[in-house]
């Protein structure tokens, strides 16, 4: 199928879910006078996991402590990195970390600390996953993969075989290639498929303006610590454990969400049209996880509320446990799937034997047809 052929949704007999959901959830912010955005508490959690980010190579510039501490200290902030791109980015750029735009951007920005690009972010994400969440061709999220298999429609090729013995050395290597080669890929790729509308000149700029990132981003993560004498092989050692955990991190939460043995993985037929309506397809590719964990939940943003998270994306993190209820609700009087793994190890556990299953399995076309 060609990944530029248009998909649509097809309104199915339970299209009035989402209104019904909707109007719900509207009330219940009205009616305890709420604000849709971030609180005090989202706030504080910014200040703290830009501090455990960034606290720890200030320190390291000006101390230039022993290699032990220093790795400690980047382990530090690859924990810091996750945390900033799970809590406080991805509110931001989803427009859900303020009703002030500005504010939006401006905290949307912190992912140029991570060294990545808020535009290509944006069309990956945003765009393609938040729309076409599981889609084969059109969700980069399940996208074939160096040695990983990650939808049941994608080709099997021999290195699949064992790819849930090494899917974790790959999700380590995520962020190193983000902050290296993907932004660039991206934006050559996405003008391609028509995922970037930009023109010509515009995307020069854009390339530009990336270069750029990338630039300060090594600049200072590289060239300030080689400037003040911290030797080359303890910066490259700790700079990769802090990439290491970081990529684990941010993959491995991800993943939970929708790759997983519950979710669907659903394909238009050729003229493009899939069979349920926008929102029941996020219910049936979408999974929860560990709803009752504080921890987890403050430090990866609420991404353990996935489902919700699809569901009202422009809704600030903080608020999905108490919507969750509401969802759950409603889903049980429509007849809708809501998929929930009681804790994080369940939700691993079921990744890691998709990703075994996925490894054998031939593609489900090639079984079909």
């Amino acid at each position: 199928m060609a990944a530029t052929l248009p998909i649509r949704f097809v309104s199915s007999d339970k299209s009035l879910f989402y209104n019904t959901l909707h109007a719900r959830v509207d009330a219940y912010f009205k009616e305890n006078q709420l604000s849709k955005f971030a609180n005090g508490a989202v706030v504080t959690k910014t200040v703290i996991l830009l501090a455990v980010y960034m606290v720890p190579f200030i320190y390291m510039l000006f101390a230039q402590p022993s290699l032990g501490v220093s790795l400690v200290l980047w382990a530090l902030m690859g924990i810091g990195l996750a945390g900033v791109g799970m809590s406080i980015m991805h509110d931001a750029n989803h427009g859900a970390y303020s009703n002030n735009p500005q504010i939006n951007t401006w905290v949307g920005y912190s992912l140029l600390l991570l060294g990545g690009s808020v535009f290509t972010w944006k069309l990956q994400h945003n765009h393609l996953h938040h729309t076409f969440t599981n889609v084969t061709n059109y969700d980069d999220d399940i996208a074939d993969k160096p040695g990983l298999r990650l939808s049941p429609h994608a080709a099997l090729k021999p290195v699949h075989r064992f790819q849930w013995l090494h899917a974790l050395f790959i999700y380590s290597l995520v962020t190193l290639y983000w902050v290296t080669a993907k932004d660039f890929l991206q934006i050559f790729k996405y003008s391609e498929r028509g995922v970037n509308k930009n023109s010509a000149k515009e995307n020069r700029k854009l390339l530009l303006r990336v270069i750029g990132i990338k630039l300060g981003y090594f600049g200072v993560m590289i060239g300030l610590p080689l400037a003040v004498g911290i030797p080359f092989l303890t910066l490259l050692t700790g700079f990769l454990l802090m990439h290491f955990i970081g990529g684990i991190i941010l993959t491995v939460i991800f993943q939970l969400a929708h790759a997983v043995e519950e979710t669907s993985f659903p394909l238009p037929d050729k003229t493009g049209a899939l069979e349920n309506d926008w929102a029941i397809h996020q219910m049936i590719t979408t999974v929860d996880f560990s709803r009752n964990n504080k921890v987890i939940s403050w430090y990866i943003g609420g991404l353990n509320f996935q489902v919700e998270h699809h569901l009202f994306p422009k809704i600030c993190h903080v608020h999905y446990p108490e919507i969750s209820h509401i969802v759950e609700k409603t889903a049980k009087e429509f007849h809708v799937p809501y998929l929930v793994h009681k804790s994080f190890f369940h939700a691993l556990r079921s990744h890691f034997m998709l990703l075994k299953k996925l490894g054998k399995l031939p593609a489900m076309d090639d079984m079909m047809g």
